[in-house]
């Protein structure tokens, strides 16, 4: 399968105290990993001086992680959270059992971009900060930004989250498709992600490749304006030269179908074989939550096609699946050849009648 982010006035103290021999959470025990450094990432163990960071090196609480120009790292927690620090930016990273037995874990962004995806966990709780703001999250997929003496930014892609200015103590939910900025005055205001701060949403984003094809298929999300849409893409076996369909299924929607319909100008698949130097695109009305499309036979070409869907809304947003460079990074689907090759053995008969037995395969 190839395959659409916050803030404390306070220091915080992660401990617990209660009558047990023995602590509920061993600080030494990891709830990160530093998964993929790019260019200058550095990482501090409390006490310790910043060392270079590389794959697979462990996080606990407390540690801190830092990018240089031109650089970010992708952190994963143990269950599968995945953050995305961006270039000059830095973090520190917090975990603490209770005595309720939630586990609770913070991520105070001290400069910088940082990109999220959160699984939504039981007895879990997962925050953001910066000195100006905090972002209570429980699954979701967005973007924060620390504004220093500006405002705090959080744009977020899918979810919900309770948006926290520590400066007035006031808190606001923001939903998928929608920006907060939280100032330093202490005022905090919700509105409609812009089409510049969903670009800026999906840069940050990025997507893990993958292929598809035959019986099998890809699937993923996307995210524009107000509504986000995830797509599972399915296809019949796919023979050279004969035509055959995509189907291209809408499911995780923001908003109703029929909204859903309102909304989007456009739809279409793009589609070549690998062969091929420009995509072609098959358009189609969304009547439902599938839709089909048919690629003609005469562009089927083995070894493999190649595709990916186009959504244009009303109001002039593109948004593509996979989100990040499709052309470069689409679905491919396998395609069986129905060229056959030829085996000649030469024989004698009984009688010493020479033959030719011919084996195709």
């Amino acid at each position: 399968m190839r395959t659409i982010c916050v803030l404390l006035a306070v220091s915080m103290v992660f401990a617990v105290s209660v009558a047990v021999s023995a602590p509920l959470y061993d600080p030494n025990k990891p709830i990160a990993i530093i998964y993929k450094p790019v260019g200058t990432v550095d990482f501090m163990k409390d006490g310790k001086d910043w060392t270079k960071a590389a794959a697979a090196t462990p996080l606990t609480t407390g540690d801190r992680v830092k990018t240089g120009d031109n650089s970010f790292v992708i952190i994963k927690f143990i269950e599968n959270s995945i953050l995305r620090l961006q270039e000059k930016s830095e973090i520190t990273i917090h975990g603490e059992l209770s005595a309720n037995k939630e586990f609770s874990k913070n991520v105070h962004l001290e400069r910088g971009q940082l990109g999220f995806d959160v699984k939504k966990q039981v007895n879990e709780k997962f925050e953001f900060s910066t000195p100006t703001s905090v972002a209570s999250i429980r699954g979701t997929e967005g973007l924060l930004i620390n504004g220093g003496d500006s405002a705090d930014v959080l744009i977020l892609g899918t979810g919900v989250v309770v948006f926290t200015n520590t400066v007035s103590n006031q808190s606001v939910n923001v939903n998928g498709g929608q920006t907060a900025h939280s100032y330093a005055n202490g005022t905090i205001e919700v509105k409609q992600t812009t089409p510049e701060e969903l670009k800026k949403l999906q840069e940050t984003s990025g997507s893990g490749g993958g292929g598809g094809g035959g019986t099998g298929g890809s699937s993923g999300t996307s995210s524009a304006g107000s509504f986000s849409v995830g797509f599972a893409i399915t296809s019949t076996v796919v023979t050279e030269g004969k035509d055959f369909e995509v189907t291209v299924e809408l499911v995780q929607i923001s908003v109703p179908v029929d909204t859903l319909k309102s909304i989007v100008s456009y739809f279409a698949l793009a589609y070549k074989n690998s062969a091929a130097a420009a995509y072609k695109e098959v358009p189609a009305t969304i009547s439902g939550a599938k839709v089909k499309f048919k690629i003609p036979g005469v562009d089927v070409v083995s070894p493999s096609m190649q595709v990916y869907v186009i959504f244009r809304t009303k109001t002039g947003i593109d948004m593509t699946y996979p989100p990040a460079d499709p052309q470069s990074n689409p679905i491919v689907i396998p395609v069986q050849s129905t060229k056959s090759n030829q085996l000649k053995l030469e024989f004698s008969d009984p009688s010493g009648k020479r033959k030719t037995m011919i084996i195709e395969y």
